[in-house]
């Protein structure tokens, strides 16, 4: 939607589905192009496990984000998801008719931020009210209760510093408005509550689509039960070598298997530390994940 906004132009994208759909037929409201392009940050098309689909993310902290957000759980993510202005279908709405049947309407964000004295904005030259978006939407299960969890996705030193930090913290109180107005969970990723390391072994540890589908859980089980053993006296390199053998398979398929496993947490591994495989498994002795989860997705439901 390059160029001034026009009633034409919005109504088209809104008939067109985007920003609309569930799990695979979601479309992005923001969707990354040749001509999109930012001088602040960094634009990402990231595969994921959970569709065929890519995200569209459009920041660094945004892909570390969604790749904490996998790994923690999340059965859903909808990135640059639109707060539409106006009053409009319950965001949860679309998992199950009963479900959609016990779902009011949602009420638009000019009157949340009416409510909340903030000025909520136009398109550059009109008097069109802008189409603001959330980082992402996450669901996660139970769905008969419909949890939803929004993450804001803000870096620190913007937050800290921006010299548009206060229309920055007027949109963000926007968004908590709207999450409580929807019974969502509202949360701030500032990029403090996980390091570049946890991101960077997530994203190498992510296994693909095709390999979650197709890989047995019931042997990623043994797999994963065989090299914890080794684990606790040899190097992390040999623990799957050795739990390779004794699944029957080759170098490739043991580290198609470890990553898978590792990612699932049915290794217990600590990917917030360095993983070095000539040394011994580091383990998540700490709890991260489930802080995590407790934090980012709320206490366990």
């Amino acid at each position: 939607m390059a160029g001034v906004m026009t009633e034409k132009k919005l109504a088209k994208a809104i008939a067109e589905g985007y920003g609309s759909g569930r799990d695979e037929r979601y479309q992005s409201w923001i969707r990354i192009r040749r001509n999109l392009h930012s001088p602040v940050s960094n634009l990402h098309s990231l595969c994921v496990p959970l569709y065929h689909r890519p995200l569209q993310l459009l920041s660094g902290l945004e892909f570390g984000a969604a790749n904490v957000a996998l790994w923690l759980g999340a059965a859903e993510i909808r990135e640059q998801h639109p707060l539409w202005p106006f009053t409009h279908d319950h965001p949860a709405k679309g998992r199950h008719p009963d479900l959609d049947r016990s779902l009011g309407r949602a009420p638009g964000l000019l009157e949340i931020a009416k409510h909340g004295g903030i000025d909520h904005g136009v398109y550059p030259g009109t008097q069109i009210p802008f189409v603001a978006t959330i980082d992402f939407t996450l669901s996660i299960p139970p769905w008969h209760r419909a949890p939803l969890v929004h993450w804001s996705c803000k870096p620190r030193a913007l937050l800290d510093s921006a010299h548009n930090r206060s229309r920055m913290q007027e949109r963000i109180q926007m968004e908590r408005l709207y999450s409580a107005a929807v019974g969502a969970s509202h949360v701030l990723i500032d990029g403090t509550q996980f390091t570049s390391l946890l991101v960077s072994n997530l994203d190498w540890l992510r296994p693909l689509r095709s390999e979650l589908q197709t890989l047995s859980r019931a042997r990623l089980q043994d797999f994963g039960g065989y090299l914890m053993e080794e684990a606790e006296t040899d190097s992390l390199g040999h623990a799957v070598d050795h739990a390779g053998r004794l699944v029957r398979l080759n170098s490739d398929g043991a580290n198609r298997h470890f990553r898978a496993a590792a990612w699932l947490g049915i290794i217990d591994i600590d990917p917030s530390s360095h993983i070095v495989m000539s040394k011994p498994l580091k383990r998540d002795s700490a709890g991260l994940r489930l802080r995590l989860q407790r934090e980012l997705l709320g206490e366990p439901r």
